[in-house]
């Protein structure tokens, strides 16, 4: 009978694991050096907060690598400090979810904030992005959307994703508020990066006590690679010169990430993995819902031109798209400062929401990330 009942417990507690991940988010921090050789591989560190973290409650559950490479804050480097937020995958049954996000503009060594698509559930969660993001829209900020921007979440097993050609297929008409919410970040000052480029000057670094010295930001993005929204990439007249070349997406497609290595962009940030829509304890994703490697499932990565031999190419409306021209993007990116081609850093979130009708995550806790990017003047 012991027995009996020793198994049943842990049956129930595997079962409802996956549950409870789900409802415990970290923060996760890289140091990345803008610089080729400068700080070769990210440094992380985990935070593992309450349900609703603080400064205060951060610093207690603080877990850091003691081999991470410390970065000197000298007069002759910068530093920037991004936090990156992805599938969020909000509805009104999420209200918890809305208010943890909300916790983050508590932290007071946030530069700009940047948002990478998939925030909706359905459209109830229009009231919960407003109460999750409007404490963030005192700080600097851009955008692009996923799939969930514009249609709403269907059900469907996690195995689905095993097998593309089976799974549900989205709508062809819109039925989430996405110019409201579209107009919601515009109007708090966030920058529109679906298809379009950007440049910004910000001052932030003096919050941080160090140098006022401006910083300019060229901003590229695009629309949503998962279902064949993006266009050829595109970059600013400010690109070359920019103290850092930044880019966004929502999926992490091959196309997209040659195309920025291409044109030198110094960081991509992307989401919609999840970190594998199904992983395993011990082994990682399974599957990742792009046409990259498991390996790039989420976290930190060099991404290389021709990492990937066959990008899968853009479809839009049953219309199949050849793939860009890189040389002729990288000649009119116009970079002459010297630094290799063909390279790039991408950061892929793991996101922080689940699918409303299957709210687990196995083996990839939910994170949200700050990342300091260090350059030199």
């Amino acid at each position: 009978m012991r027995r009996n009942r020793t198994f049943l417990t842990l049956a129930a507690g595997a079962v409802a694991y996956p549950f409870l991940e789900a409802r415990l988010p970290r923060l996760r921090r890289y140091q990345l050096g803008k610089n080729p050789g400068q700080v070769p591989a990210a440094t992380c560190e985990d935070y593992l907060p309450s349900r609703v973290i603080n400064v205060e409650s951060t610093g207690k559950n603080r877990r850091a690598d003691s081999s991470s490479p410390s970065i000197s804050a000298d007069n002759s480097s910068w530093q920037l400090r991004i936090l990156h937020l992805s599938d969020l995958h909000l509805w009104s049954g999420s209200s918890w979810l809305a208010h943890w996000v909300a916790s983050l503009a508590e932290f007071p060594d946030i530069d700009l904030v940047v948002l990478t698509g998939d925030n909706f559930a359905d459209a109830s969660g229009l009231e919960m992005l407003y109460r999750a993001l409007n404490p963030l829209l005192k700080l600097p900020g851009a955008f692009v959307f996923g799939s969930n921007d514009y249609y709403s979440g269907i059900p469907k097993l996690p195995l689905h994703y095993f097998f593309p050609n089976k799974k549900p297929k989205l709508r062809n008409v819109p039925d989430l508020p996405t110019e409201e919410f579209r107009d919601f970040l515009t109007t708090g000052g966030w920058r529109d990066l679906n298809n379009q480029v950007a440049t910004c000057t910000l001052t932030s670094p003096a919050r941080q006590g160090r140098s006022t010295e401006k910083l300019t930001v060229a901003f590229s993005g695009t629309d949503d690679p998962h279902i064949g929204r993006d266009e050829p990439v595109q970059v600013p007249d400010t690109w070359g010169k920019a103290d850092l070349r930044l880019a966004l997406t929502h999926a992490p497609y091959a196309r997209v990430l040659d195309q920025y290595a291409a044109c030198r962009a110094d960081l991509v940030l992307a989401g919609h993995t999840h970190g594998g829509q199904v992983c395993l304890p011990k082994f990682g994703a399974l599957v990742n819902n792009t046409d990259l490697p498991l390996s790039y499932s989420g976290g930190t990565h060099w991404w290389q031109v021709g990492t990937v031999a066959n990008p899968a190419p853009r479809v839009h409306k049953g219309k199949t798209y050849p793939l860009p021209n890189l040389k002729a993007l990288a000649s009119e990116a116009e970079i002459s400062d010297g630094t290799p081609g063909g390279k790039t850093r991408v950061h892929i979130s793991r996101g922080l929401g689940t699918s409303k009708f299957t709210p687990v995550r196995l083996a990839c806790p939910p994170e949200a990330a700050i990342i300091t990017v260090t350059g030199c003047s």
